[in-house]
């Protein structure tokens, strides 16, 4: 009988039971609210010292990772935003596409395109030898490097002939390449930076800070191997890893310069991105590259390459004071602010003109080179 009333006992108990999880009686966890990570307001300003040029730049702020594809930069002054919407489900992982070319492949051609430039003086004065490098990007023989190493172009024979003497060397061990005269140099900056000239430690931002030579002589095979410009983005991804190549020379003397100085490549990831404009629409005109072996005096000019597909994206023009290469901030202006100053200053698309430098007369006329000319003997006298 006991065993009878246990059993109507244990169905009445699993039956209200199944009535109660039917009703919702039993609390469910609450979701749970997420806010997305606040982004990093970039620097107010930063100072670079020019490898030689430093002054303040206007950083661009990383954009989020948005569902519009175009870039948004913002000014160091931009507030962070106090409002964050929730976290958008994870995409699906995708598998990078494989690089266009491969590490090595690319550190070889890279190399093969990079020049050194040394300018050198008969006697002891005002004006100091230098060295620099540059970049062929045309297989026209045009070498792009910085202003503030094209300059001294506009000097040479003055103001006495064979006063200053400018020469092209190539090679893992620089040798006497080229010869090369002044295809253009950008008038605002010369107007700009003329008495940096004679300064020990020039400063600069960047700006503006390129320019171009022809080979017209060549002293051992005329051929040469060119980069590829890439003048179309306004972007680059995060960590983005990119070859430099240059020919470094801070930690060396006068003989090794002469004698023994090295090509040198490396590979860094670019970090922080940088506009020199103040008003919309911005545009990416430098980047910065961290410390490393190339940061030293004797690197303007070098290139930039991108990892991806070998093309040269960037022009190595200044770096933040530092004891050591791995404590300085190696920065670089982008072949796309080249090819804006390019079209502003000397009215012609810079790729175009990269295929017919015969045309160079039409934007550098001999009137402008010898106003430019003037404006830098005036410091030497």
């Amino acid at each position: 009988m006991l065993d009878f009333y246990r059993d109507i006992i244990e169905k009445i108990i699993s039956i209200v039971a199944f009535f109660i999880l039917a009703a919702g009686i039993v609390e469910m966890p609450k979701e749970l609210d997420y806010e997305r990570p606040k982004r990093q307001n970039p620097a107010e300003e930063i100072s670079v010292k020019e490898i030689s040029p430093s002054a303040p730049l206007s950083a661009i702020a990383r954009k989020e990772k948005a569902k519009t594809p175009a870039p948004k930069f913002s000014a160091p002054k931009t507030q962070t935003p106090s409002v964050f919407s929730p976290i958008e489900p994870a995409p699906e992982k995708t598998i990078p596409a494989a690089p266009a070319i491969s590490p090595i492949e690319l550190n070889q051609k890279a190399r093969q395109t990079i020049v050194n430039i040394i300018c050198s003086t008969e006697s002891r004065g005002l004006l100091q030898p230098i060295t620099g490098s540059g970049v062929i990007v045309s297989p026209k023989g045009i070498i792009l490097t910085n202003a503030h190493i094209g300059q001294y172009f506009l000097l040479e024979n003055e103001p006495a002939a064979d006063y200053l003497n400018c020469l092209i060397r190539a090679g893992d061990i620089a040798e006497l390449a080229y010869d090369a005269k002044l295809l253009f140099i950008p008038g605002a900056w010369v107007e700009k930076n003329a008495k940096a000239i004679i300064q020990q430690e020039p400063k600069g931002t960047g700006e503006n800070d390129y320019a171009f030579l022809l080979i017209n002589k060549s002293f051992g095979p005329s051929d040469f191997m060119s980069s590829e410009p890439n003048f179309d983005f306004n972007d680059l991804p995060d960590n983005l890893s990119a070859l430099l190549a240059s020919y470094p020379a801070g930690f060396l003397g006068g003989i090794s310069v002469s004698k023994n100085l090295g090509l040198a490549s490396t590979f860094a990831p670019i970090k922080s991105l940088y506009t020199f404009s103040k008003t919309e629409p911005l545009g990416l005109d430098l980047f910065s590259l961290g410390g490393n072996i190339v940061a030293q005096g004797g690197s303007s000019g070098g290139g930039v390459f991108d990892a991806r597909d070998g093309k040269l994206i960037g022009l190595i023009v200044t770096s933040t004071e530092g004891t050591t290469t791995s404590s300085r901030e190696l920065n670089a202006i982008t072949m796309p602010h080249v090819g804006r100053s390019f079209e502003k200053y000397a009215g012609r698309d810079l790729a175009e003109f990269l295929n017919s430098p015969e045309s160079f007369p039409a934007v550098f006329p001999e009137a402008e080179f010898n106003r430019l000319k003037q404006l830098l003997i005036e410091q030497l006298i």
